[in-house]
């Protein structure tokens, strides 16, 4: 679907929910029914089809039509049976019991009778900033599910009792009586349509007469049915947000959600990076105990330089149509409470829920963390080893002459990842000193150093991210322009703000047009050229590669189009080795990108992909391969 088709969806049925939400909420579970009655008919159909055509070719009476019916029956079969027998993992924690912490019972009892809602079947303390409560349905469609409460173990070190205790009726507010019955039914008929949807994608016999049949509930009902539901479960988000408002307050419950805020960034950009930098000097993180600093850290970071900073971040914000959850400011405001970063409990909900026994739950996580991370650390560790003898080879390159632009960003890229931002800043401004009109330098060392706390530190990093916001049509521009634009709304700076918009607005339509020319294949003529990277940046690409089995040859040709005229794209092609057990062709190129890191914007083809393996496009795969230099990498065979 459309993602602006569901957008205008999402809009049109948010205006309907609130003249109406009782209606709307009927109407909704009234498609529910529909949609589930018409997986139930297809069920039946299929059924029906695969037993009529098979009896037909056991007595002989064979036909080509007779055949597809089987083949797409059963095929559609399948697919509807994985739809309806939702098998989901359980939730990952360790389990405690109201022995183990009665106090922490005590508080979660008392919210729960207060909510009417169900009593959860398991409660466990994971190692996230997240408290959630998971249903794990044992008959698929048809429901019957264990109610998991789930507890993040810095969450409970994070907020007070009161907070927490907010947090955990917020969750409750989701099953409570009717109300969390019809959410939880139109959540599992929502999401059996998406696997359906998702397996018939997948389907080798795509094209058979039940999926022309099932086509016009992909293209009409379910999403309009999919824009409802969403629609419904963020107005449950409000309920669930007044129920926690009327069990613990709601100065406790909006304080709560602000220090979430800044923590979860806190952890994302300060503490967990720092933790993962030490893997550069040490193979194992045997000494490695993150939950017992989180023990100090997490109310610490309530104090934070930048807590403020992260706080106004969060509350610019807006609500979108990947998350049902309300837009921080929106919670906030539906509180009807001023923003303001909370002071950290004196004593936090882990110490006062766990107490004695909280040293033993820290050991505990420490020791699964450990358990966890020990592969990737290890991989993280001869990562960095070859990072570090990539910095030694250009310092050494550097003493002797001017170092490549894309090298010197790799350098400074490098140093960051092992050394912190500090000494990342050095190597981009000898970068930006050399090249002042490198447009990615000048880009990274602006973003690197606008959220700085130091005002000047903080303005010239705003006057970077302006030199490449106006220095045309790039790939770095609109990035900028907005990442300006939110400074000057922090510093009430509102008589540049009107101009500034203006060229933001511009940078973005321009931003827009070139990617989708540059990511449009069917459309005109292509051009196609050297990608001209450096080849210490192709080695890095070269490296990655050999670690995956499923890569045979790549190639690397640069794309250019009239719509992005300063823009440098690239196109990372990968032809697939011969072997079994090679990953899913409709995924793998997303995830090879994540990997790959690259001086310009790309994106990554995987010539196994139904888009591609398709005979349409050979003339196209032709072209790009044939660009003079352009394979980079051949596996051994």
């Amino acid at each position: 679907m459309d993602d602006a088709f569901f957008r205008r969806l999402v809009a049109a049925y948010e205006h309907d929910s609130r003249d109406d939400p009782a209606r709307f909420a009927r109407r909704t579970a009234a498609m529910a029914a529909f949609g589930y009655a018409a997986i139930l008919a297809a069920l039946a159909a299929s059924t029906w089809g695969l037993v009529w055509g098979t009896r037909q070719l056991l007595h002989g009476r064979l036909a080509g039509w007779k055949v597809m019916l089987v083949l797409g029956c059963a095929s559609l079969l399948l697919s509807l049976l994985r739809a309806l027998w939702m098998r989901l993992e359980a939730p990952q924690g360790l389990p405690v019991t109201a022995q183990e912490a009665p106090r922490l019972f005590e508080l979660i009892e008392k919210v729960r009778a207060k909510t009417g809602a169900p009593r959860p079947d398991r409660v466990l303390i994971d190692g996230e900033l997240n408290a959630a409560v998971w249903q794990q349905p044992r008959l698929g469609l048809l429901g019957w599910h264990r109610n998991h409460l789930v507890l993040g173990l810095p969450l409970m070190m994070g907020l007070s009792t009161r907070q927490l205790g907010a947090v955990i009726a917020h969750e409750f507010g989701h099953l409570r009586g009717a109300h969390g019955k019809l959410g939880q039914w139109i959540y599992r008929t929502r999401r059996s349509w998406t696997m359906l949807a998702l397996a018939r994608e997948r389907a080798s016999l795509g094209g058979n007469v039940a999926d022309i049949v099932l086509a016009f509930f992909f293209r009409h009902f379910f999403p309009r049915f999919n824009a409802r539901a969403f629609v419904l479960s963020r107005q449950q988000e409000y309920e669930a947000d007044r129920a926690a408002h009327r069990i613990v307050g709601t100065q406790a419950a909006g304080e709560g959600l602000q220090a979430i805020e800044v923590q979860a960034r806190y952890l994302q950009e300060e503490f967990w990076p720092a933790v993962w930098r030490r893997a550069a000097g040490t193979p194992t993180p045997a000494a490695e105990q993150p939950y017992r600093v989180l023990r100090e850290a997490m109310p610490a970071s309530l104090a934070h330089a930048k807590a403020s900073l992260w706080l106004a971040d969060g509350l610019k914000r807006l609500a979108d149509v990947d998350d049902t959850h309300p837009s921080l400011r929106d919670r906030l405001a539906f509180a009807e409470l001023k923003p303001g970063v909370p002071r950290a409990a004196e004593v936090s909900a882990a110490e006062a829920l766990l107490g004695s026994s909280l040293k033993d739950w820290i050991r505990r996580l420490d020791e699964r963390w450990r358990e966890d991370v020990a592969r990737l650390w290890s991989e993280r560790h001869r990562y960095a080893n070859g990072q570090r003898h990539l910095i030694e080879e250009l310092e050494k390159e550097s003493a002797t002459g001017a170092v490549d632009a894309d090298d010197h960003l790799l350098w400074a890229r490098a140093v960051r990842l092992l050394d912190g931002d500090a000494a990342g800043e050095v190597v981009l401004r000898r970068l930006v000193g050399e090249r002042p009109d490198n447009l990615p330098g000048c880009y990274e060392l602006g973003m690197l150093l606008i959220d700085e706390a130091d005002a000047a530190r903080s303005a010239e990093g705003a006057e970077l991210l302006r030199r490449v916001a106006e220095a045309g049509n790039n790939p770095w521009a609109f990035s900028a322009a907005a990442r300006r634009e939110t400074w000057l709304e922090r510093g009430e700076r509102f008589d540049e703000l009107k101009k500034w918009r203006e060229l933001l607005k511009k940078r973005d339509a321009e931003a827009t047009e070139a990617m989708q020319a540059l990511h449009e294949f069917d459309d005109g003529a292509q051009h196609f050229e050297p990608a001209q990277l450096s080849r210490r940046v192709l080695r890095s690409l070269q490296d990655l590669l050999r670690g995956e089995r499923a890569a045979g040859r790549a190639f690397v040709v640069g794309k250019s189009d009239a719509a992005a005229p300063d823009w440098r794209f690239c196109l990372v092609i990968v032809e697939r080795a011969k072997g079994i057990g090679q990953p899913d062709a409709q995924s793998w190129w997303a995830e090879l990108r994540e990997r790959i890191e690259l001086p310009c914007p790309f994106m990554v083809i995987d010539l196994a992909h139904p888009y591609w393996a398709d005979k349409a496009r050979k003339p196209l795969v032709e072209q790009m391969l044939a660009v003079p230099d352009a394979q980079v990498y051949a596996a051994r065979r």
